[in-house]
């Protein structure tokens, strides 16, 4: 039971890591950072903007933060 053959898949107007970013419920980052006492740690970065960038260092299989900086440079 597969695609019929005159079907396509669905496109999409969002890349791959939006769309996993859009899988992640909204409140659920500030309620864990709130619960874990990290909200009140940060300087820079607010919680959303650190578990982006950690799934994004995943993504690319990232081993420290050069190969990120590379990584978003890169054109």
């Amino acid at each position: 039971m597969g695609l019929m053959k005159n079907q396509k898949p669905a496109k999409s107007k969002l890349p791959v890591f939006a769309q996993l970013c859009k899988l992640i419920p909204p409140h659920l980052v500030p309620k864990l950072a709130r619960e874990h006492g990290i909200d009140k740690q940060t300087r820079t970065f607010t919680p959303w903007s650190h578990a982006a960038n950690l799934l994004f260092t995943q993504l690319t299989h990232s081993i420290g933060l050069n190969d990120v900086c590379d990584t978003l440079r890169t054109p």
